[in-house]
């Protein structure tokens, strides 16, 4: 059903993808590796697809992963959620009711 060109293209993007993972990474000191302080860090070629890759992930969580989550908390038992997972849930949505309070509170310039 594909051809030998698609498979060699899904190949290359997921290679790709995986390489992208090396370049977003701020890595310690003393591993060695470049971080967001080194200019090495910033010439590495595949940030180039990674940031993107990551900018996606951000919207995607934070717009269907965590009102996801927040929907099940309000019926933890049918679903299935452990104590320690309802307690996660709990914090999250305190600091996005944090957040939205700071942002209301701001003296008008």
């Amino acid at each position: 059903m594909w051809n030998r060109g698609g498979r060699t293209l899904v190949l290359c993007l997921v290679l790709v993808g995986l390489l992208a993972g090396c370049a977003t990474v701020a890595h310690q000191e003393q591993s060695g590796f470049p971080n967001a302080d080194n200019p090495e860090y910033l010439v590495n070629p595949f940030r180039f697809v990674a940031l993107p890759i990551y900018a996606l992930g951000n919207l995607v969580q934070y717009t269907f992963v965590e009102p996801f989550y927040f929907a099940m908390n309000s019926m933890p038992d049918f679903v299935g959620l452990s104590l320690e997972e309802q307690r996660y849930i709990t914090q999250r949505q305190e600091a996005w009711q944090r957040s939205f309070a700071a942002q209301q509170v701001q003296p008008a310039k």
